[in-house]
């Protein structure tokens, strides 16, 4: 949920979006998405803390009626309690260890990632997409910020705000306070934007899978319109590529 979403929010929130291409959805944004009319098919999830289960606060049964929870079973039960729709569980070969041959069931196995993010896109080759396309992943501080709009974070923030401390205040703190892992990155369109180490990683895992998909003769497009530029991608707004990948 970089802050590029912001960008394609028009673009996802028109209805034939969604008869043209699969949603899939991190759970930091699934609240975000809802408000806006865009009802993605498919949510991720592999937290390990309880905390995210603010981010299904509030939801109906009849709100995520066709959204689908894919979860990592390593993942925080609270997460499987408060989702109130249906859910599917990853293969895991532990869990499955755990349990014996009694009860453990088959089930389809995504490779593990290091992000909810790596979750979605190994969800979206599972099912067999194909272009897969980025929205939303910056990886990177774009425009100074770290969250897009209405961000779940921004909610645990709201009793802090005043006049002396701002959203913007609060954003700027959570980039500075990693000060000594800052580094720069190539920018999607040119120059420079702010990355630290650990986005860093993230986006070096996603290149390696980039290029392993690439090699299979899958395409993977960018369009986050913002952020860091990714190896092994196209880079194209979120319209143009998905009139020229799904048809209506």
């Amino acid at each position: 949920a970089g802050p590029s979403l912001d960008r394609a929010m028009e673009t996802l929130a028109d209805p034939s979006t969604r008869d043209r291409a699969v949603l899939i959805a991190t759970q930091t944004v699934l609240g975000t998405l809802l408000a806006r009319g865009i009802k993605p098919h498919f949510v991720v999830a592999l937290d390990y803390h309880e905390i995210s289960r603010r981010f299904y606060e509030g939801l109906t049964a009849d709100a995520v009626r066709g959204v689908t929870l894919v979860v990592e079973p390593k993942a925080n039960p609270a997460i499987l309690e408060a989702f109130p729709g249906a859910i599917r569980c990853v293969g895991d070969d532990v869990l499955d260890a755990v349990l014996g041959e009694s009860l453990a069931t088959p089930k389809g196995e995504i490779p593990p990632g290091a992000t909810v993010a790596h979750l979605a896109y190994g969800l979206a080759r599972f099912i067999g997409c194909d272009p897969v396309i980025l929205v939303g992943q910056d990886l990177a501080f774009t425009d100074g910020q770290y969250y897009a709009h209405h961000a779940a974070i921004h909610r645990v923030w709201s009793n802090e705000l005043n006049a002396f401390n701002t959203l913007e205040m609060l954003e700027w703190e959570r980039i500075v306070r990693m000060r000594s892992m800052l580094r720069t990155a190539p920018a999607v369109g040119g120059g420079e934007v702010y990355t630290d180490e650990q986005m860093h990683t993230y986006r070096v895992q996603f290149e390696r899978e980039f290029q392993r998909d690439a090699a299979r003769g899958l395409t993977t497009i960018d369009a986050s319109e913002g952020g860091a530029a990714k190896s092994h991608t196209s880079v194209m707004s979120l319209r143009d590529a998905l009139d020229a990948h799904a048809k209506a």
